[in-house]
């Protein structure tokens, strides 16, 4: 064989050699990359996936996967959007605040009785004989979510303190079903949040629905300081600055398990608690009470220090 073949021949061996070690290489780095599962609640996606999005800015080695479909089990981070009960959680499951939301009640805004409504407003028992009774008098259409669902159920709380189920017609879908259903009946009545109500572009509440106040002095009528309603940053503007308790108000709170979250998940979320906070209101949510963020950043740093001891132990 002359030698220009042979030499041909070894130079394409080592080519082979070459690429195959790549790819087997490439394949070990791509199986040590870390991949944070997160699913839950849908309506906190839009500002997770926020997060997420900057924070690979910095991160660049960190993947994330944000979906419904993941399995709660196999999920590191698990949303959910409500207060939780004594007992609730398991021993090896931990609750981790990491912004707020509010809700409020929507109409259709083509009713006739809109203006007067507007004007009047609700108050806390008004709230609760409309979502809450049968009254076969009520003039309103109620649609609702199923009672388990986050926002369903802390409205519920927030209203009449107890986990009760929205007297109303059942609608399919997340929360965006909510508002769809008011936008096609002119009677209609629901509740939903603020990202949801509000074009987060304009700032302004979204075609075809409707804010009804709330009357937070119970005078029976919209003072001046309660119309708080024109655009989203009006409402977060008071909410920020108001100890109110009559507007339903709850934590984005996530689900973790102590003895398998892993150190670039923990990471993350103190993120999310430490410089995240800048993203809410751009998204419709509040942050959180700083007294509330410094707790959660010990929860973190405690936790860190346990998956780190885990770690040696095994």
């Amino acid at each position: 064989m002359p030698p220009c073949v042979s030499g041909r021949k070894n130079n394409d061996m080592k080519k082979i050699f070459v690429f195959v070690m790549m790819f087997f290489l490439l394949n070990e780095a791509h199986a040590q990359t870390p991949v944070i599962k997160i699913t839950g609640t849908k309506f906190p996606f839009q500002i997770m996936q926020q997060w997420i999005d900057v924070y690979r800015q910095s991160h660049p080695g960190v993947t994330f996967e944000l979906s419904k479909t993941i399995s709660p089990d196999s999920a590191e981070i698990f949303i959910a959007a409500h207060a939780f009960r004594r007992g609730e959680l398991k021993d090896n499951q931990v609750l981790i605040s990491l912004n707020r939301y509010a809700q409020l009640p929507i109409v259709n805004s083509n009713r006739s009785d809109l203006k007067k409504l507007q004007q009047k407003g609700f108050t806390k028992g008004d709230l609760q004989k409309i979502y809450f009774s049968q009254d076969e008098t009520n003039s309103f259409h109620v649609y609702r979510r199923d009672k388990n669902v986050c926002a369903s159920r802390s409205f519920a709380e927030n209203v009449t303190g107890k986990q009760l189920d929205v007297a109303g017609e059942l609608v399919n879908g997340d929360d965006r079903a909510l508002s769809n259903a008011v936008k096609y009946d002119v009677n209609g009545i629901s509740y939903n949040n603020l990202s949801l109500i509000y074009n987060l572009k304009t700032r302004k509440v979204a075609d075809s629905i409707a804010i009804i106040p709330i009357d937070l002095n119970g005078n029976g009528k919209i003072d001046a300081d309660e119309n708080i309603y024109a655009t989203l940053d009006d409402v977060l503007n008071f909410l920020s600055t108001s100890n109110n308790n009559i507007i339903p108000q709850d934590n984005v709170n996530i689900v973790i398990n102590r003895n398998t979250i892993t150190k670039p998940a923990l990471d993350f979320i103190n993120w999310i608690i430490t410089q995240g906070q800048q993203y809410d209101r751009a998204f419709g949510f509040l942050n959180l009470d700083k007294t509330i963020a410094q707790e959660e950043q010990q929860q973190i740093t405690a936790l860190i220090k346990h998956t780190n001891d885990l770690t040696i132990k095994n």
